[in-house]
Parts: structure tokens; C-alpha cells; sequence
């Protein structure tokens, strides 16, 4: 089911043109569906989600209970190919989300390795954004390693987007996805929005590498700092797939630097217990050149500064929190997803297209429910929409009562909710208030 992309673009056209964004992947005449999805949205109060809650819940609540929810998340629609071979890595695999950018994340800093012939981590932060950017395109580890060989500037364009990292190591360019829940309360795809993301500043000082680059030990080592417990377990699976892809994929083109890579594991949890750091001490101690992770921006930034001033490269293939956009990093961190700018434009011009005016925004209160509620917010009322409640809430609290009331008196015509595994209590209390999907 795929929704026409001239609604997408007449929403989009009506939020702020800071960024640049068009619709793809429509597929079919506007109207194809028989009106199906348009008159869902109009009809009761419409409920939102984002990349951090967009899962299957279909064993977690009655049938029914989320259908016509929409939600977004970063990411580009996903070919056959990749998704049989992710399954070949692990054919338990039910999902994919942030797959690919893990999966480009390790592509690119081993290709970085390559063209600086070293693989210590301040090696490869000195050339990993040159290797998506400004030279011959290609889209395999072994095609652009041959032309690393033969002293050729690349752009690798991966599985998840054309990357382009900024000054700053984010994508300039990235894509989010807009999707729509099902009876079975699972999702599929209504559409992709494109979008740039322009640099806003150039890097401080502290936003860059420093000091003596270290000779390597000649074995390109990535470490996962990635949920195998906790809110975000749900993302774990496909993300160290899509590690394990790329590690396999580059050993059988030759390696790096003429030796096997390594992958070495690593949980992050959630932040709840704080297991990350001593995690990432397990990684440090492995050697690793750089780690990949953390998914959850919080997460990210407990340990940014440990992973970073042992002069490792950190590459999150989900952090979205604009607070890394500015971070002091050493010039060291670097992201396959696009920061909440993006995302946050995409949702305030999906609320527009289906006609929502008075919203209320209900987010976890920390760097990645903070950010993207602001995004949105601002976006939104841009378009010339209101935000008539944002609610910010503790996400290990016992009950979200008071948010739910504060909402409740509102009276809003939809609610954008930016949660993580907390939307298992936060849905069943949203309708026992009479809130939510389908609530007049």
C-alpha cells in the first residue's frame, strides 16, 4: 500500500523550505487505494509514532488497537537483495530497521582504512567523509576497494542512502520513511520522503582530529555497542546483521589492508541499568578501530567521550539528536542516520497533508525525545499548525497520568507519540482515557 505522492509534496510544500525534500517511490495514481488511507486519518483522533516505537506489536495488544496509526523513521525502501542477504547472516530476522546503516557504517570506515592505509581510528576519521562524497560512484565494498587500489577518489553509495556525510559527520542527504499500521497492529511502507540536510556551521575546533596519527596493528577491528536488552532490543537484531553482513562481505573481497576483519560484540542496554560504559570498556580493550553504535542517542553520548579521546571512531547507524551536530567529538563521531531536522520536517508535513491543525506531542524526556518533539513543534508551526500540549515524561515513571490528562484537556485532533518500548503502557492508559486511534 502506497500513498500518492502529491499529498506528500502538498504537505510538504506547506512546512518551511529550510530543507529540501520531494516524495518517491509513490506507486500508483493518487486515489488508487479507494480513499482508504484518507479517510482513516479523518476519521476520530489520529495517533503518530517515530522511529524509536515503530515495531510489530501485533502480539502486544488487541487486534485493531493501532490500525490506521501512522509513523516515520529514517531509512530507504530496501531491495530484495540486501533483505536475503541480511537473512542469510540471521534467517530469524523480522525486521531491518537501521540494518543498512549499520551495514554502511562498518562499508565506509573500512574503505577509509583503505584509502588512508592505516587502520587506527584517527586514521580513518581524517578521510571517512571523502570516501562518500566528491568522486566515482560505487556501491559495492569490492568495487570501491578496487578503485581505492588504483588511487581513484570514491563515493560510495550504500544500501541505506547515498550517506554524503557533512563537515560535521552526519548525511547531508537521507530519506525517511512513511508507514502505516495494519488491523494485525504490523506496518508497511505508504511512502519515502528525500531530503537534504544543508551544513549549518563548520566545525569548531573541538569537531576535529587532532594530534599525531597512531600506526595500526594492520587488523581492521570494529567493535557493536548495540541493544541486545532493554527498550531498544527490538533494533538489535537487524543492526548487528547488518555488522556481521558487512564484516563477511569485506573479508571475501580481501579484507582490509590485506587482512580478515573482526567483529567483536558488545550490548549497550538502554541507559536503564547504565551498562554501556563498562560495555564499551570490553570493546577499548579489544582493540577496536572503531565502534559502531550506540543506538539510542542517550546512550551515545554516556560514552562519546570515552570511546572518542582513545582516538576510536564511534559511527551510530540510529542516533538522530541534533546535540551530536555541535558536540565536541574530536572530530571522531559519525552517523548513517540522519539528524531529527529531517525526520522532525517529515512528520509536521505528514500532519499537515492529513489535515491535522491542533496536535499534541507526548516524548520521552531525554536527548532523543527532546530533540525530535522540538523538531516537530517547530515544523508544524511553521505550517501554520498549533501545538496545543507537549508533554514530556520520565520514561521509567510508574503511570503517565498527568501527561495523559494535561493532553486530555486539550482536546487535540492527534497525537504524535516519541517512545520507545514504554508505548506498550502508553497506548493501553491513552485509551482508557479515551485517547488515541479511532477516539472521537
Amino acid at each position: 500500500m502506497k500513498r500518492s505522492t502529491k499529498l506528500l509534496r502538498l504537505g510538504v510544500a506547506a512546512v518551511s523550505t529550510s530543507l529540501v525534500l520531494a516524495a518517491c517511490g509513490g506507486g500508483g495514481d493518487e486515489g488508487s487505494d479507494g480513499g482508504s488511507e484518507d479517510s482513516a486519518a479523518g476519521s476520530g483522533m489520529q495517533l503518530y509514532f517515530v522511529d524509536g516505537n515503530t515495531a510489530d506489536y501485533s502480539k502486544d495488544f488487541d487486534e485493531g488497537t493501532l490500525e490506521g496509526v501512522k509513523a516515520t523513521y529514517p531509512g530507504s525502501e530496501l531491495t530484495d537483495d540486501f533483505r536475503e542477504r541480511m537473512l542469510g547472516v540471521d534467517p530469524n530476522l523480522t525486521d531491518f530497521t537501521y540494518g543498512a546503516e549499520s551495514y554502511d557504517a562498518v562499508i565506509t570506515s573500512a574503505l577509509a582504512a583503505e584509502m588512508a592505509k592505516n587502520d587506527t581510528g584517527k586514521a580513518i576519521a581524517k578521510v571517512l567523509a571523502s570516501v562518500t562524497r566528491d568522486g566515482e560512484k560505487c556501491t559495492t565494498y569490492a568495487d570501491c576497494l578496487e578503485l581505492v587500489k588504483a588511487g581513484t577518489d570514491i563515493d560510495y553509495d550504500g544500501v541505506s542512502g547515498p550517506i554524503e556525510l557533512n563537515a560535521t559527520g552526519s548525511p547531508s542527504a537521507a530519506t525517511i520513511g512513511i508507514f502505516q499500521y495494519k488491523a494485525d497492529n504490523t506496518y508497511e511502507n505508504v511512502d519515502y520522503v528525500e531530503g537534504e540536510i544543508p551544513d549549518t556551521a563548520k566545525p569548531t575546533a573541538g569537531q576535529q582530529v587532532t594530534g599525531n596519527v597512531p600506526k595500526g596493528d594492520g587488523t581492521f577491528t570494529v567493535g557493536s555497542l548495540l541493544p541486545s536488552s532493554g527498550d531498544l532490543a527490538f533494533l538489535g537484531p537487524p543492526e548487528f546483521a547488518g555488522v556481521d553482513l558487512a564484516v563477511d562481505e569485506i573479508n571475501k573481497a580481501g579484507g582490509v589492508l590485506g587482512k580478515p576483519a573482526k567483529h567483536v560484540r558488545a550490548d549497550s542496554g538502554d541507559g536503564t541499568p547504565n551498562i554501556a560504559p563498562q560495555q564499551t570498556d570490553n570493546l577499548i580493550r579489544a582493540k577496536s578501530d572503531i565502534i559502531v553504535g550506540a543506538a539510542s542517542s542517550s546512550v551515545s553520548l554516556s560514552v562519546i567521550d570515552k570511546i572518542t579521546k582513545q582516538g576510536i571512531v564511534q559511527f551510530s547507524p540510529a542516533n538522530t539528536s541534533t546535540e551530536f551536530d555541535t558536540y565536541d567529538d574530536q572530530g571522531m563521531y559519525f552517523r548513517t542516520a540522519p539528524s531529527d531536522v529531517l525526520q522532525g520536517q517529515v512528520m509536521a508535513s505528514t500532519l499537515i497533508a492529513d489535515g491535522k491543525q491542533n496536535v499534541a506531542i507526548m516524548a520521552r524526556q531525554d536527548s532523543y525525545g527532546e530533540a525530535l518533539a522540538d523538531n516537530i513543534e517547530k515544523f508544524f508551526s511553521d505550517a501554520g499548525g498549533t501545538i496545543v500540549s507537549k508533554q514530556l515524561y520520565d520514561p521509567n515513571a510508574a503511570n503517565f497520568n498527568a501527561e495523559i490528562d494535561a493532553i486530555a484537556g486539550e482536546d487535540p485532533d492527534a497525537i504524535v507519540l516519541v517512545a520507545f518500548d514504554e508505548t506498550k503502557k502508553i497506548i493501553p492508559a491513552l485509551s482508557s482515557a479515551n485517547l488515541g486511534q479511532g477516539a472521537e
